[in-house]
C-alpha cells in the first residue's frame, strides 16, 4: 500500500473547527485532535486524570496504519504487561470496525495484515522488549540468547550474599586492610556485624540498576555531593538560618509579654522570657558568627533550665487554659527550631574537622560497590540468570556500541510511542533515546499520577520536557489534554480547589495553576447536583480513644484506621444503599496499605454489606489463621516453646484466657521455681505443685481435654503426613469451621487450604519431617517471599477495598478514601544513607575522638557519629520528593471517583482548629508548613482554615459517637449468600475440592492399612529414593504411590481426552498383577479377564503388554510363585522404623510391596516397573536403594537373613526379569566408608545445632544493644546527663551508664566476638 502523507498544522486546524460545528453527542476536542494527527517532531501529551489518553493512543495509531504505516513500524512501549494487552485488544476492535468501512481493497489487505499482526507487534513492556534485543544480539556482548529471568527473591539474595562474602574478604585480605576495615566500621552502626553494611551495599546496587549506566554513575556523580561541599557557604547558610530564628523568637515572646502575658502577673517562666528578651535583644548592628553562636547557646541554655521547663506556663486557672496551650505549643515550636539549629551548629565543627578524612574511605566504598557490581554481573552471566536492569543495561549496551544494529531499530520504527510516561526511569529513558531518530517520539502521561517513586521511576523526567516543549525552538511540542470525561463537576472542583493551594513546583514539583485544572469534558458532567459535593468527614469521639488504648502494643509505625471512621462509612453506605439506591459495587473504599485492613472487613460483616478486599500481594502466612495454625504445629513439634503453646492455648481452638492461663502459671515446685509453661500444665493437671488450689474444676477439664487433643497430634505427626495432621486439626478443633463463620471467611478457608498445599508440596520435594517443615515456613516469613493469599471469585454486588496504587486507571462512582491521618512514611529520610540521583551519596560519618581522661579504665578513642552536609542536603531533597510523591497519590485517589468523593479521618476538633495553620503565601499554603505537616489530614484543615473566606468546593462534617449509636446505624437484611450453595458444590474452588476427594482417599488407606501406621514421622520408599536420586524419571516415580481406589462410575469427558501418562499405565499394572489368579493355570484369556476387573481407562488398558506378563509366568520366578501361590503375598503394607543421618531423629518408613514370597531358607522379593530403558543396569541403579529399604523391612520382620531381590522389567520391549544381586554388588568398604561419615555428619550436626542455641541467646539481646546505640545518639542522653550534674539528683541511682565506660567496653566485647564468628564464618564458607 502506498503510504499517505500525514495532515499539515493548517489541516489539523480545519478539523478541529469541522469538529466543533458538528452535532456528534460526543466530541473530541482540539485538544485531541491535535494529539492524534500531529506528526514532525516529538510530541508529549500532558493527559490529565479521565482525559481519554487511551482513546488518543489508539486513535492515533489507527490513523497512521490507514495512511499505509505497519503495526510492525511501531514501537508502543506500556508501563504493564496487562495494559499492553488490553491496548492490543483495543486495536484490534478498532482495526476491524476500520476493515469493515472501508472500500478501498487495498486498505482492506493493508488493515487485514496489521490485525494479523498485532499478537506479535512491539506492544508491550520495556522489558519484554529488552528481553528481545538480548536474546536476539547478546552474541555480540559474548552473551548466550538462552537465559532465564532472576525474579525469585530468595535465589537473588543466595546469589548476592555469596558474591559480597568473596568480594569482602578480597578486599578484608587485601593491601589496604586497615582503611577497609574502618570503612566497614562506619557502616555498621552499633550492630557490630555485616548486615548493615552488607544491606547498605545491596541498597546502592538496586539504585545503580535504574540507572542508564551503572558504571559511569558511579564515576560520575557518587561522590558529587561530597565533592562539592562548601563549608563557607553551609556555614553562611547556618547563620542565616539562626539569626532568622533568633529573631522570630524575639517576636513571638516579645509580643506574648506584652499581651496574653500581662495575664499571668509574676509567673516564674515570664523571668526566663525577660532573660531570653535580654539576650536576643544583645545582637544589635551587623552580627558575627561568634555573637549568633553565643546568643544561641545562651537562648538554648536557659530553655533548658529547670528540666527543660525554664519557660513552660505552668499556670492552672480553668479560664486561663487555652492562652497556657497556645503559648505552651508555639514556644514549643520556636525552641525546638533553636536546639535544633543549634545542633547544627554543634556538628558543623565535626563537619569540618573530619571532612578531609571522609575522601578516602568513600572511595574505598565506591571501589567495593563497583567490584562488587561486577562480579555480581559476572555470577549471574555464569547462571545465565539476570535480573530485568541487567537485560536492560545489556540492550543499552548493544544499542550503544553498535551502530549498526542502532540504526536498524531507528529505520524500522516510524514512531517511538510510550505510555505513561511519569513512571518512566533513567534506564527506560535511555533506551528510547536510543530507538529514536531524534524527533520521533510519542510520549502520554501526567505528571501528577507518578506514584512509583520507590521502584526508581523519576517524575522529572516527563518535568523536563513539560517545561522544555514549551520554550521557543524547542525539540518537541506539548500538548495539554485537560478535559476530563470521567468525573462529575463536584469531584473536579473539590480536586482543583484541594491541589491550587497545595501543590507548587517548591512543595509538589509542579505549580498545579490553570495548565493543571481539571475541565468537565461534557455538558452532562457539567450539571450541578449538589447531593454530591465532596466530603471531608472527620471523626471525633471515644471509639479513637479505645481503639489506641487496645492496640497500645501495636508495632511502631503501624498505623490503624479507629472503629468510628469505620462506622461512619458504614452509616454512609448504608444511607447510599437504602435512600438513593446505590448498587454496592459502585461504591469504592481506598486505603495507602493492605495491612490492618480486618477491622474493616469485619464490621462490615456485622452489617451485612458484602465487601471484596482486593489483597494484592499478601502473604498467607501472614494470615491470622494459619498464624495459629503454625503456632500450633510449632507446639506439636516442641512444647517445650512457650510463645507457641499459650498462642495456641489462648486460640479459639481451646480458649483458655488470661485468668486461667495465670493460674497454671503459677503452678511451680519449692525446688524449681523457673520451668517450661508446659511443665505448668502438666503439674496443674497433677494437682501436685504450689498453689494447685487455683485449678478449679473447670479450669482441670479444659486442661486434661487439652493435653489429651496435644498427645493425640503428637503420636499423629509420627504416623502421618504434615497434609493429613493439619486436615485432622482442622476436623478434630472444627477449626476449618470456625474461620469459615469469621468476616472474609472463603478467604480464611482457603489460606488454610493454601498451608497444607505447601506441606504437601514440601513433603514431596524433601521430606525432612515436622521441625524443618518449621523451620523452612520461619525462614519464608523472615525473608518476606511467600505466594499471595489463594483468590476466591468474588461476588458481584459488593463494596470494592482496594489501596490507591492498584486503583490507578480505574474509575469507581462512589469513593471512601480512608485514614487521611495516617502519618506519611519517612523512612527513606533516616538511613544511614541517602542517595541522590544528581548529588549521589549522602552518609553519616562515624568519627574517632580521643578521650582526654586520667581514668586508666577509660577507651582511649569513643565514636561520634556525624551527619555529613551532603547527608543533610540529601535528606532534605528526599523529604520533598516524597511529600511530593503524596501529593501524587492524594490526587490519583481523588481523581478515581465518578460521581462523589468522601476524605475521612479521625482527629478532635477542637485540637486542630487551635492548631497554627500558618497564612496564604501566592494563594498556596505556607511552604515550610507544608514540609512538616505529616498526613493528607493536615493539608485539608490547613487549606479550610487559612481559605476558610473563600467557598470551597468540599464540605467538612465533624461524625461524634451521638452520631453513631446502633439505632442509627441498623444492620441491612440479611441475604442469603449464594456461594455458601456454591461451595457446597464445589467446596470451594476446583483445587479445594480435588484435594477434600484426595483426603477421602487418604483416610480410606489408613483406615485399610491401620497396622502400618503406628510409628514416628513417615516416609515412602519412594521418597527416600528421590531422597538419594534426586534426578529422576517421573514414571519411575509415580508408580511407587499409594493406589487410590478409583470410582466405580465412569465421569463424563468434556472436549480434547487427556493423553496417557506413564504413571497410568504403572498404576494398571501393578492392580492387573494383584489380581491375577496364582492358584490356576495362567493363560491370555485369564490376563483379559483380570484386565477388565481393572479400574482405569481403555486408552489405559490398551497399553498394558498382556503378552509381556504372560511371558513372566512362563519364567523360573513366575513359575515358583505359582508353584508357592498360598505363601505368596502381593500389595502388602509395612512400616520400618529408621534413623535421619542428617538430623538424627527417627522416622518411619511405611509403603506397600508390590510382592514376596517366604520360603524355608530365603524370602524372594519382586518389583514390577514399567518404566521405558535402554539399558537394564540403569533401572537396577535407580531402583536399588528402594529395594534395599524393602528387603531391610523383610529381614527385621522374619528374621531371615537372606533376600533375593528381583526386579519385573515390563517397559521395554521384551520382558526381562533381572536378579538384583547378580547385577551390582555392594563392596563392604562402601559400607563402611558410609558408616563412618554419618557419624562425622551427626557429630558436626551436633555441634551445630548447640552453637545455634547459643546465637539464638545471642540474637535475643541484640535489642539491648540497639536501645544502647539510639540513648547515645539522642537528646534524652545529653538531658539525663545535665540532670545528673543537678545538686538535687538521687546521689544513689546508678548513672554508670552515663559515663559511656560500661556500656564501650561491653560493645568492644561483643564486636570482638563477633570478629571471631567472622572468622569461622569466613572459613566455612571458603571451604563449602
Amino acid at each position: 500500500m502506498i503510504k499517505q502523507a500525514f495532515l499539515t498544522r493548517e489541516e489539523i486546524k480545519a478539523l478541529q473547527a469541522q469538529e466543533a460545528a458538528s452535532t456528534k453527542e460526543q466530541k473530541r476536542t482540539p485538544e485531541q485532535i491535535d494529539a492524534i494527527y500531529s506528526s514532525g517532531t516529538n510530541i508529549l501529551v500532558s493527559a490529565s486524570a479521565g482525559s481519554g489518553k487511551t482513546f488518543v493512543m489508539v486513535q492515533r495509531i489507527l490513523d497512521q496504519m490507514q495512511r499505509g504505516i505497519s503495526i510492525k513500524e511501531l514501537f508502543i512501549s506500556t508501563f504493564t504487561v496487562k495494559a499492553a494487552g488490553e491496548l492490543k485488544e483495543r486495536l484490534e476492535s478498532e482495526l476491524g470496525k476500520a476493515l469493515q468501512a472501508s472500500d478501498d481493497p487495498e486498505l482492506k489487505q493493508h488493515l487485514a495484515r496489521q490485525i494479523a499482526d498485532v499478537a506479535t507487534s512491539d506492544i508491550g513492556t520495556m522489558d519484554s522488549f529488552t528481553q528481545k534485543v538480548l536474546t536476539r544480539y547478546g552474541y555480540l556482548l559474548g552473551l548466550a540468547p538462552q537465559f532465564r529471568i532472576l525474579q525469585n527473591a530468595s535465589e537473588q539474595r543466595l546469589l548476592q550474599n555469596e558474591v559480597f562474602q568473596a568480594v569482602f574478604d578480597r578486599y578484608y585480605q587485601g593491601e589496604n586492610q586497615e582503611a577497609f576495615v574502618q570503612m566497614v566500621k562506619n557502616f555498621t552502626g552499633q550492630r557490630k556485624n555485616l548486615s548493615l553494611f552488607k544491606e547498605q551495599v545491596y541498597q546502592i546496587y538496586d539504585f545503580l540498576q535504574s540507572t542508564s549506566d551503572l558504571e559511569k554513575w558511579l564515576e560520575e556523580h557518587f561522590l558529587k555531593g561530597y565533592e562539592e561541599t562548601d563549608f563557607d557557604r553551609v556555614e553562611g547558610d547556618l547563620m542565616e538560618s539562626i539569626q532568622q530564628a533568633l529573631y522570630e523568637a524575639e517576636s513571638f515572646f516579645a509580643f506574648h509579654l506584652s499581651n496574653e502575658g500581662q495575664a499571668f502577673g509574676k509567673a516564674k517562666y515570664l523571668e526566663a522570657v525577660e532573660e531570653v528578651l535580654d539576650q536576643i535583644g544583645s545582637l544589635t548592628g551587623r552580627t558575627n558568627k561568634e555573637q549568633l553562636t553565643s546568643v544561641l547557646k545562651a537562648v538554648v541554655a536557659i530553655s533548658r533550665a529547670s528540666n527543660g521547663g525554664a519557660l513552660t506556663n505552668r499556670a492552672r486557672k480553668e479560664e486561663l487554659k487555652d492562652l497556657v496551650t497556645a503559648y505552651n505549643q508555639d514556644k514549643t515550636i520556636h525552641i525546638n527550631r533553636l536546639r535544633d539549629l543549634e545542633n547544627q551548629l554543634y556538628q558543623l565543627e565535626f563537619q569540618q574537622t573530619f571532612h578531609q578524612e571522609e575522601g578516602p574511605m568513600l572511595s574505598l566504598l565506591r571501589d567495593f560497590i563497583r567490584d562488587f557490581a561486577r562480579a555480581y554481573l559476572e555470577r549471574k552471566i555464569q547462571e545465565k540468570a539476570y535480573e530485568f536492569g541487567d537485560i536492560s543495561h545489556f540492550a543499552i549496551q548493544i544499542l550503544e556500541q553498535f551502530p549498526e544494529v542502532r540504526q536498524a531499530y531507528q529505520e524500522r520504527y516510524h514512531e517511538v510511542m510510550v505510555d505513561e510516561y511519569q513512571d518512566t526511569n533513567h534506564t527506560q529513558e535511555r533506551m528510547l533515546d536510543l530507538l529514536s531518530n531524534g524527533h520521533n517520539r510519542f510520549m502520554v502521561g501526567d505528571i501528577k499520577q507518578s506514584i512509583y517513586r520507590f521502584r526508581q521511576a523519576d517524575p522529572q523526567i516527563f518535568n523536563d520536557k513539560f517545561k522544555a516543549y514549551q520554550e521557543e525552538g524547542a525539540k518537541g511540542r506539548l500538548i495539554l489534554l485537560k478535559e476530563n470525561f470521567r468525573s462529575h463537576v463536584e469531584v473536579l472542583d473539590a480536586t482543583n480547589d484541594v491541589f491550587r493551594h497545595l501543590m507548587d513546583e517548591e512543595v509538589g514539583e509542579i505549580d498545579y495553576n490553570q495548565t493543571h485544572y481539571l475541565v468537565a469534558g461534557s455538558d452532562k458532567q457539567r450539571m450541578a447536583l449538589p447531593q454530591h459535593r465532596a466530603e471531608f468527614l472527620l471523626y471525633d469521639g471515644s471509639q479513637d480513644q479505645e481503639e489506641k488504648t487496645e492496640d497500645e502494643e501495636a508495632p511502631l509505625g503501624v498505623e490503624t484506621i479507629s472503629k468510628g471512621e469505620i462506622l461512619l462509612v458504614v452509616k454512609e453506605i448504608l444511607r447510599l444503599r437504602r435512600v438513593e439506591k446505590v448498587p454496592f459495587n459502585e461504591i469504592t473504599l481506598l486505603t495507602a496499605t493492605r495491612t490492618r485492613n480486618d477491622a474493616i472487613l469485619e464490621a462490615f460483616d456485622q452489617y451485612h454489606i458484602p465487601i471484596v478486599a482486593d489483597s494484592g500481594q499478601a502473604h498467607y502466612l501472614e494470615s491470622l489463621e494459619v498464624m495459629v495454625m503454625l503456632d500450633t504445629l510449632r507446639t506439636i513439634n516442641n512444647p517445650m516453646h512457650d510463645y507457641p503453646l499459650v498462642a495456641l492455648m489462648k486460640s479459639p481452638m481451646f480458649d483458655f484466657d488470661e485468668d486461667e492461663l495465670a493460674r497454671i502459671s503459677l503452678q511451680t515446685l519449692p525446688e524449681q521455681k523457673q520451668m517450661a509453661f508446659y511443665h505448668k500444665v502438666q503439674l496443674a493437671l497433677e494437682k501436685t505443685a504450689e498453689h494447685a488450689n487455683l485449678i478449679d474444676a473447670k479450669l482441670l477439664a479444659k486442661i486434661e481435654n487439652f493435653l489429651k487433643v496435644l498427645s493425640t497430634w503428637r503420636a499423629a505427626a509420627k504416623t502421618h503426613s504434615l497434609y493429613d495432621l493439619l486436615w485432622k486439626i482442622y476436623e478434630d478443633r472444627y477449626y476449618y469451621d470456625y474461620v469459615g463463620a469469621l468476616p472474609n471467611g472463603a478467604q480464611r478457608q482457603a489460606n488454610l487450604y493454601a498451608l497444607t498445599l505447601r506441606a504437601n508440596d514440601y513433603e514431596k520435594a524433601t521430606f525432612k519431617g515436622l521441625s524443618r517443615f518449621i523451620a523452612m515456613i520461619d525462614k519464608v516469613i523472615e525473608n518476606e517471599h511467600d505466594l499471595a493469599s489463594v483468590p476466591l471469585a468474588a461476588p458481584k454486588d459488593a463494596v470494592q477495598l482496594m489501596t490507591v496504587h492498584k486503583s490507578k486507571g480505574l474509575e469507581f462512582k462512589y469513593v471512601f478514601i480512608l485514614n487521611m491521618d495516617k502519618a506519611f512514611n519517612r523512612k527513606d529520610q533516616s538511613g544511614p544513607i541517602i542517595l541522590s540521583r544528581q548529588k549521589g551519596i549522602g552518609f553519616k560519618y562515624v568519627a574517632s575522638l580521643p578521650v582526654e581522661t586520667e581514668n586508666p579504665a577509660a577507651p582511649e578513642t569513643i565514636r561520634l557519629q556525624i551527619e555529613t552536609p551532603c547527608y543533610q542536603r540529601n535528606v532534605e531533597e528526599t523529604k520533598l520528593a516524597t511529600i511530593s510523591e503524596q501529593m501524587r497519590l492524594l490526587y490519583v485517589a481523588m481523581t478515581r471517583a465518578e460521581l462523589k468523593l468522601y476524605l475521612v479521618g479521625k482527629g478532635r476538633e477542637d485540637k486542630l482548629r487551635d492548631t497554627d495553620w500558618g497564612t496564604s503565601r501566592n494563594g498556596k499554603l505556607d511552604p515550610e508548613k507544608r514540609k512538616e505537616w505529616t498526613s493528607y489530614q493536615d493539608w485539608l484543615f490547613a487549606i479550610q482554615d487559612v481559605f476558610a473566606k473563600n467557598t470551597l468546593a468540599y464540605d467538612t462534617r465533624i461524625v461524634t459517637d451521638e452520631d453513631l449509636t446502633p439505632n442509627q446505624l441498623e444492620p441491612l437484611e440479611k441475604e442469603k449468600d449464594s456461594r455458601l450453595d456454591q461451595l457446597k458444590d464445589v467446596r470451594q474452588s476446583e483445587d479445594i475440592r480435588r484435594a477434600l476427594d484426595i483426603l477421602e482417599n487418604v483416610d480410606r488407606l489408613n483406615q485399610l492399612y491401620a497396622p502400618a501406621i503406628h510409628l514416628p514421622s513417615v516416609r515412602t520408599p519412594s521418597q527416600i529414593k528421590k531422597f538419594y536420586e534426586p534426578v529422576m524419571d517421573a514414571n519411575g516415580v509415580q508408580i511407587m504411590d499409594a493406589k487410590l481406589v478409583a470410582p466405580d462410575f465412569e465421569l463424563p469427558t468434556f472436549g480434547q481426552e487427556k493423553a496417557v501418562t506413564g504413571a497410568q499405565v504403572g498404576s494398571a499394572v501393578h492392580e492387573l498383577m494383584q489380581r491375577v489368579p496364582l492358584e490356576e493355570e495362567i493363560t491370555l484369556d485369564k490376563l483379559h479377564q483380570a484386565l477388565e476387573q481393572v479400574q482405569a481407562e481403555p486408552a489405559v488398558k490398551a497399553r498394558i503388554k498382556l503378552e509381556a506378563i504372560l511371558a513372566f509366568y512362563e519364567t523360573p520366578l513366575g513359575t515358583l510363585l505359582q508353584k508357592e501361590a498360598s505363601q505368596v503375598r502381593r500389595e502388602a503394607p509395612f512400616a520400618m522404623l529408621k534413623k535421619d543421618p542428617a538430623s538424627g531423629e527417627d522416622f518411619v518408613v511405611r509403603g506397600i510391596l508390590d510382592g514376596y514370597v517366604v520360603l524355608e531358607d530365603r524370602i524372594l522379593l519382586f518389583d514390577y516397573k514399567t518404566d521405558h530403558y535402554k539399558v537394564p543396569s540403569q533401572l537396577v541403579e535407580r531402583y536399588r536403594d528402594q529395594l534395599d529399604l524393602y528387603a531391610e523391612a523383610l529381614r527385621r520382620s522374619y528374621g531371615k537373613e537372606q533376600v533375593e531381590k528381583y526386579l519385573v522389567l515390563l517397559g521395554g520391549l521384551h520382558l526381562e526379569v533381572l536378579k538384583v544381586e547378580e547385577i551390582m554388588g555392594i563392596a563392604q568398604e562402601n559400607i563402611e566408608r558410609i558408616q563412618r561419615m554419618e557419624d562425622y555428619l551427626n557429630d558436626y550436626a551436633k555441634t551445630l545445632e548447640e552453637t545455634k542455641k547459643a546465637v539464638d541467646q545471642l540474637r535475643e539481646h541484640q535489642e539491648s544493644y540497639i536501645q544502647l546505640r539510639n540513648y547515645y545518639s539522642s537528646q534524652a542522653y545529653f538531658d539525663d546527663l545535665d540532670l545528673s550534674n543537678q545538686a538535687d539528683f538521687p546521689a544513689d541511682l546508678p548513672c554508670g551508664v552515663l559515663s559511656e565506660d560500661a556500656v564501650y567496653d561491653l560493645l568492644d566485647e561483643h564486636f570482638q566476638m563477633g570478629v571471631e564468628l567472622l572468622e569461622i564464618a569466613t572459613k566455612m564458607i571458603k571451604e563449602r
